[in-house]
C-alpha cells in the first residue's frame, strides 16, 4: 500500500488536493484516507444508537446499511489506522494533516518540518511520483493478498522475521514457494520509504499451500534459509 502523505499549514488546499487524487486514484485501485482532526475533534451525532453504544463503555461500535458502514473507535493510533486500511486491501492510503509524524509526503505552503518529497505539486506530478512515496504492508495483508491469488478453500500461515531486510526474505519466500504443495509465497518487509520503531526491520515470510501441513513445512523450509542468510 501506497502512502501519500500532504500535509501543510491551514488553507493551504490539503483537502482538496486529497479528494482529487482520489477520484483520480480510485480509477486505478482501493484507496482509503485518514484525515487528522487536530483541534476540531468530530462529534459524535447525540442519540444514536451508535453513539450510545460507544458512551456506554464499547470499545468500538459500528452501523452498517445496504451501501456504506461506519465504526467508531477508541484511540487515536496512527499506526492502527494504517495497518487497518492495509488489511482492507487498500492499494493507496492518503493521510491528510499529521504534520509531526515521520512519514515524508506532499508539502503545502510554507510548512516546514515534516520531510518532503514533493512541495505545491499539481495531482499529476504526484502520480508521475508515486515510486518515490513510503510503502506499507502487515502480516494479514500480505496473506490476504495470496490468497486472492490462490483461491479459497487453501491453508495459509505467517512467519514474522525481525532484522530482515529485502534480500533475506526474497530468499526465504524462494525457499518456502518451492516447498511440495505450496501454491504462492511471498516475503514482504513491513514498511519502506519511513522510520517508525522497528517496523523498518520487521517483514514476513507468507505461504498458501493445499494443506496445513505442506505450509507449515515452507515456513520451516523459509526460516532455514532466512538463518542461512544471516550466518553468511
Amino acid at each position: 500500500m501506497i502512502l501519500i502523505h500532504i500535509f501543510g499549514t491551514s488553507n493551504t488546499g490539503k483537502t482538496t488536493l486529497t479528494r482529487q487524487l482520489c477520484e483520480r486514484l480510485a480509477a486505478t485501485g482501493h484507496v482509503e484516507t485518514i484525515k487528522h482532526l487536530g483541534h476540531h475533534p468530530f462529534t459524535l451525532e447525540e442519540g444514536r444508537d451508535t453513539t450510545l453504544h460507544y458512551q456506554a463503555g464499547a470499545t468500538g461500535s459500528s452501523g452498517i446499511d445496504n451501501e456504506k458502514s461506519v465504526t467508531i473507535r477508541r484511540g487515536g493510533d496512527l499506526i492502527a489506522a494504517i495497518n487497518a486500511a492495509a488489511e482492507r486491501g487498500a492499494d493507496y492510503c492518503i493521510i491528510e494533516g499529521y504534520k509531526n509524524t515521520p512519514i515524508p509526503g506532499v508539502a503545502l505552503g510554507d510548512h516546514q518540518g515534516a520531510t518532503e518529497i514533493l512541495r505545491d505539486p499539481t495531482v499529476d506530478e504526484i502520480l508521475d511520483s508515486l515510486d518515490r512515496f513510503p510503502c506499507w504492508t502487515t502480516p494479514q495483508a500480505v496473506l490476504n493478498s495470496l490468497y486472492k491469488k490462490a483461491g479459497a478453500g487453501r491453508s495459509g500461515g505467517v512467519l514474522i522475521l525481525h532484522e530482515a531486510t529485502e534480500e533475506r526474505l526474497k530468499e526465504a519466500a524462494t525457499a518456502a514457494g518451492s516447498s511440495p504443495g505450496i501454491l504462492a509465497a511471498s516475503g514482504e518487509v513491513l514498511v519502506r520509504g519511513c522510520v517508525f520503531g522497528d517496523l523498518n526491520t520487521t517483514g514476513c515470510l507468507a505461504v498458501i499451500g493445499t494443506a496445513p501441513v505442506a505450509v507449515a513445512s515452507a515456513l520451516s523450509r523459509g526460516a532455514e534459509a532466512y538463518n542461512r542468510e544471516e550466518v553468511e
